[in-house]
């Protein structure tokens, strides 16, 4: 049998404290106040055997957080309702909590029948079947017991048993994850945490981390069940020993878990339910959160949306006042702020989010996948919403709290159905390559359509106007390059079949300019001069003179600083012949040789000493070889 944490829920005083004594031999009230006021405060725990345990909750409503942190870990809920009270405030409100935080078994235990005629006990089974009706308890077995007489208790034994048997629960190999409902020290101990694993496995001297503390401990032991275990596997209560950490440096709300993957966080993105019963919800209103066994003070960020009614769900973003730590499908219960009452539930979509505002709708559509889509569904959303993005797999595995060789597994099956593809050490959507390659074609036909002159568009240019960051714009760029649809000139990216195109004019103009920075020689022309000769705008002075470099007739080696490629060819000659007679020479017998200033010689020089034509040594140049 695999291990099942079963949880009671019920009001005050309709015996589940009792009847877990009758049905284990162990009184769960473990604090002295308890068991002199007969009432349960906090949490307490029992245990029917080596898999199956029992957390008992109190049923007043002063404790119902208290109640919602013993319930956030139950794989099955044991409601119990008294046979000479029947429903009252606290049934309803703790099979609501159980409802919302996605409890999907368990079995209706109606005690202190010795209180009860039989006449009575018929019509309370009436009452308690119409309340259940619509719930996941509706067919949910219906047991009867009195824990003075003991009668009926061996019979739910056996129904807990058989129940038990048949539960389904999520596999338990994974991330490790324990909730903290009780943190204590003991002498020559240390500290100990106590709560229900659920998920994953944890063995002595493994090394966990608490969060949303971020502190990596040591586990020093390990006791289950009242007995020392070497590890521990989820569906089990489980109490741990810890090495490396103080008792005062934790809390109840705290989670003991694999480390690396569920980082602290203070906002979250969740889908929200109200209860029929609940106020309406405004944007922003201040609520309460039980999340796991912690409550927190948070604000409510509807997307989309001023307000949700009762009865009704929403995405929203949820902004805590202290930092938490949350897995990816996680259920909570919404209290009101104040007066304190349950007003409705969630579950959590995405634990790490960036901030969103009420308008942006865009970034939650399809979020329904996240609840009931299948891993490679949820993944699929995540790489849509990262759009011209690389996603990792570590990434991933963070947002979906799962390990990360689940990840690569099913991150290799949606690239053998071509659905993403592998680009350096992350991946990318197929469908977002695909229509930002369109994007990018369809952006280097406008800017040739209005800069008809100019060979290509600046690559960092270009990557800015596509929304593309530089691993996956280079990607594109390859990858069209390669299929010959475009051309990768410097710096210029043009599609592959495009010629600048000339009026007339344009070519005229563009021949007076190449005859300026001809006649300029070693000295050559600055724009204003050009401008003042030639007669144009600027701007297409400034085209005509990146045509000019396309075409390899100028060179460029500066702001104001270029020379015609005869004028750089004719330098070199001259140079390498002074210097195979003379074997060294100054910068300013160089520039002699030029006939012209210092101003042109040092980039001249600097770039002849660029394509391997002569070196520098102090205030000498050389020929290399």
């Amino acid at each position: 049998m695999k291990p099942v944490i079963i949880g009671t829920a019920g009001h005050i005083d309709h015996g589940k404290s009792a009847l877990l004594k009758a049905i284990t031999g162990t009184d769960p009230d473990r604090l002295e106040e308890e068991q002199r006021r007969g009432l349960t405060i906090d949490i307490g725990f029992a245990f029917l055997s080596e898999n199956i345990a029992f957390i008992d909750v109190p049923g007043h409503e002063r404790f119902i957080k208290n109640m919602v942190t013993g319930a956030s870990t139950i794989d099955m809920a044991m409601l119990v309702i008294a046979a000479d009270d029947g429903v009252m405030p606290q049934t309803r409100e703790h099979l609501d909590i159980l409802q919302l935080l996605g409890i999907k078994s368990g079995l209706i235990v109606i005690t202190k029948t010795d209180l009860a005629s039989d006449d009575w006990l018929e019509l309370m089974l009436e009452d308690v079947k119409k309340f259940i009706k619509g719930t996941f308890l509706e067919k949910a077995p219906i047991f009867t017991v009195s824990s003075v007489t003991g009668e009926g208790i061996e019979k739910l034994k056996e129904g807990i048993l058989s129940l038990s048997s048949r539960f389904q629960r999520k596999e338990t190999t994974g991330l490790f994850r324990l909730p903290i409902d009780r943190v204590f020290s003991l002498k020559g101990y240390g500290t100990i945490v106590t709560g229900s694993v659920i998920s994953g496995k944890i063995t002595v001297g493994d090394v966990i981390e608490i969060q949303p503390l971020g502190e990596k401990v040591r586990v020093r032991g390990i006791q289950s069940h009242n007995r020392a275990v070497d590890s521990i596997i989820a569906g089990h209560r489980a109490a741990l020993n810890l090495q490396g950490i103080e008792k005062q440096s934790i809390r109840r709300g705290y989670s003991v878990c694999t480390p690396g993957y569920y980082l602290p966080t203070n906002l979250l993105t969740c889908k929200i339910t109200l209860l029929p019963s609940a106020p309406t919800l405004k944007y922003n209103s201040r609520i309460r959160i039980h999340l796991g066994t912690g409550e927190y003070i948070a604000r409510i960020r509807l997307i989309g949306r001023d307000k949700i009614e009762p009865g009704k769900s929403a995405v929203a973003q949820i902004i805590f006042d202290d930092t938490v730590s949350a897995g990816f499908r996680d259920h909570f219960i919404i209290r009101s702020y104040s007066p304190l009452s349950t007003i409705g539930g969630g579950i959590v979509l995405d634990v790490n989010p960036k901030p969103l505002k009420k308008k942006e709708v865009d970034a939650i559509v399809g979020i329904q996948n996240l609840i009931d889509g299948d891993i490679n569904t949820c993944i699929e959303w995540f790489f849509q919403k990262n759009n011209l993005q690389i996603v990792s797999e570590s990434y991933l595995a963070r947002k979906m709290s799962l390990p990360l060789i689940n990840i690569s597994e099913n991150l290799r099956i949606l690239e053998s159905r071509k659905k993403i593809i592998r680009i350096n050490r992350g991946y990318i959507s197929t469908t977002t390559l695909s229509q930002t390659k369109e994007k990018m074609l369809n952006t280097l036909s406008k800017f040739h359509k209005e800069n008809p002159l100019m060979h290509g568009i600046e690559k960092l240019v270009l990557f800015k106007q596509i929304d593309a960051i530089e691993q996956i714009g280079n990607w594109i760029l390859d990858t069209l390059k390669n299929n010959r649809k475009i051309k990768i000139q410097g710096d210029r990216i043009s599609l592959y079949d495009f010629q600048p195109e000339l009026t007339d004019k344009q070519e005229e103009t563009l021949n007076k300019l190449e005859n300026e920075f001809l006649k300029g020689g070693f000295s050559p022309p600055g724009y204003e001069k050009l401008l003042s000769k030639i007669s144009i705008p600027e701007n297409e002075l400034q085209e005509l003179i990146i045509l000019l470099s396309n075409q390899k007739k100028i060179l460029i080696l500066g702001k104001n600083t270029i020379f015609h490629k005869d004028i750089i060819d004719k330098g070199e000659k001259l140079i390498e012949e002074f210097l195979k007679k003379k074997g060294v020479a100054t910068v300013s017998e160089l520039k002699n040789i030029l006939g012209t200033s210092r101003k042109w010689a040092i980039p001249l020089l600097n770039y002849y000493d660029q394509i391997g034509l002569t070196i520098r040594d102090g205030d000498l140049r050389r020929l290399i070889s």
